[in-house]
């Protein structure tokens, strides 16, 4: 049984957005954190998991550190930010199936570049894309589509990512936008910049393809600061990289300094006068993960798990806060669209095979 109130909050929150005078939205944003489960962000530390990786997990200090009596609190511990003041005071997360919502990708391959390409394009191509090395994407994204429609500069429009594949997913055409990833530095001519470029060639990551996401998050920061794109897609990817180790302890502390990454973001975004009071961001994953200590650290479609995804809304136009609960399922294909219906456009004038906007699932029902 679907709650009514909670139906009539959601159209409520998405009608808002009919008319561009009515939206305070100017820019959109859209964070990923690769591979993070939605059993950590909706129940902290798994204890199963921890005891299956460290005989001794008891005296091991991050142990201590995220154990709880519950999981509010145990995921309060792992995400203080994200759950004790964004998702408080600013926005929502569905996805937690405790509570009957539902976030699913419609690719079936449950691995990174379909699950990228679908949330940047809105749409899957499993028959095409089923590889990680698939090379530069033929379809355009929502960023591509937002350039054009707004007449963005090259620095207006930006997707910064840990992975080096992100380059190539984030656009059809490397030259539209900036785009950067990877293990390498970020262009620019300040000193700041170039002692972390340098510390970036000196640094090795959890995996050779993907630089620590410190980096990310300062040459993002940097781009934020200088030319104020309207939209932007940053994305994080530790939390995969440890988890496919199997290095538990790792992976957690990586969710934890994620969100200490996302604080800083949040907090830029609110002390600047073009982004605070008029951004929207979605916060989600390109994939899940299994669901036991024998397949947590795995995905893709051997492991059916891997399907389940969470996503969170924080928007000046929406008034819902918390979880979200016996909730219609939403899909990874309809974030590109969504995104762009905040700006006051229509998506499916680039791609009409793309995900419906959010809102107009909730509205037709």
């Amino acid at each position: 049984m679907k709650n009514p109130a909670f139906i009539a909050l959601i159209v409520f929150a998405f009608s808002v957005l009919s008319t561009s005078a009515q939206s305070k939205t100017e820019n959109v944003f859209l964070i990923t954190f690769d591979g993070a489960r939605l059993q950590e962000m909706f129940g902290g530390l798994d204890a199963d998991i921890f005891r299956s990786t460290d005989k001794n997990f008891e005296k091991n200090a991050t142990y201590k550190k995220f154990d709880a009596a519950g999981p509010i609190e145990r995921r309060e511990k792992l995400m203080p930010f994200f759950w004790t003041e964004l998702m408080k005071n600013h926005g929502s997360i569905a996805g937690n199936r405790g509570l009957n919502s539902i976030v699913k990708t419609t690719n079936k391959h449950f691995f990174s570049y379909p699950g990228y390409s679908e949330l940047v394009t809105g749409e899957a191509h499993d028959s095409v894309i089923n590889t990680n090395s698939f090379g530069q994407n033929r379809w355009p994204s929502f960023l591509n589509f937002l350039q054009k429609k707004m007449r963005l500069s090259r620095d207006q429009a930006a997707a910064i990512g840990s992975w080096d594949a992100i380059e190539h997913i984030s656009t059809n055409d490397p030259n539209s936008f900036v785009v950067n990833s990877g293990p390498k530095g970020f262009g620019a001519p300040r000193k700041d910049l170039a002692e972390l470029n340098e510390a970036v060639a000196l640094t090795i990551g959890p995996a050779m393809s993907v630089r620590p996401d410190y980096f990310t998050y300062r040459f993002a920061l940097d781009q934020m600061t200088r030319h104020h794109p309207r939209a932007m897609f940053i994305s994080f990817g530790e939390t995969d990289d440890w988890a496919h180790q199997r290095d538990y302890e790792k992976y957690l502390q990586s969710w934890h300094n994620a969100d200490a990454m996302l604080k800083g973001l949040w907090t830029f975004i609110q002390s600047d006068k073009q982004y605070s009071g008029k951004t929207t961001i979605i916060i989600t994953i390109d994939h899940g993960r299994g669901n036991a200590d024998k397949d947590w650290d795995d995905h893709g479609e051997d492991v059916p798990e891997a399907q389940y995804i969470w996503m969170a809304f924080v928007s000046p136009d929406l008034p819902m806060r918390g979880e979200w609960k016996d909730s219609t399922e939403i899909y990874q294909n309809q974030v590109a669209a969504t995104l762009c219906k905040f700006m006051g456009f229509d998506y499916s004038e680039q791609n009409p095979n793309a995900g419906k906007p959010i809102d107009s699932l909730f509205i037709a029902r």
